[in-house]
């Protein structure tokens, strides 16, 4: 009788490749890419200021006025859907316009600039959020701050171009 013989070899390599095939193998995350931004700030400060920061802010405080004269007292302010809606798009670009002042190659300086435009940034949030809530009272509250925002930067930087 021949003896038989018995190799596992082939059965050993089946199931150690069928193991390393359904081990999890570590994913390495790949590296993001790091490309320079590059912001456009070829608007001057004062065109910045005249075409979409002055108008955007005066539509705001124009919005809501009391005129008392010797014929009573006339309330100004936003009446339908449309003009709340008109009114939340321009404090919108407040809010937005307070990142415009802190791009790089716009901002003045790291310091009293940056703390200025976020205080700007902030108030023009607490217009929009008046607008949201459709509040005329709040809104002419704070129609004040947002104005000392503007100038107390003004005072320091009057000469933006």
């Amino acid at each position: 009788m021949i003896p038989k013989r018995h190799t596992f070899a082939p059965l050993a390599a089946l199931v150690l490749s069928l193991n390393l095939a359904c081990t999890p193998k570590e994913q390495s995350t790949p590296e993001p890419i790091k490309a320079a931004v590059v912001f456009d700030t070829q608007q001057t400060m004062s065109e910045l200021m005249l075409w979409v920061i002055d108008p955007a802010a005066d539509t705001i405080w124009d919005s809501v006025s009391w005129i008392s004269n010797e014929k009573g007292t006339k309330a100004n302010a936003p009446k339908t859907e449309e003009d709340w809606k008109a009114l939340k798009i321009q404090a919108s670009i407040l809010v937005e316009s307070a990142n415009l002042l802190m791009l790089e190659g716009r901002a003045k300086d790291q310091g009293v600039w940056m703390q200025q435009a976020r205080k700007f940034g902030l108030e023009a949030r607490k217009n929009l959020k008046a607008i949201e809530e459709k509040n005329v009272d709040q809104l002419f509250e704070i129609g004040g701050d947002l104005d000392q925002a503007c100038e107390s930067c003004h005072l320091k930087y009057a000469n933006y171009k």
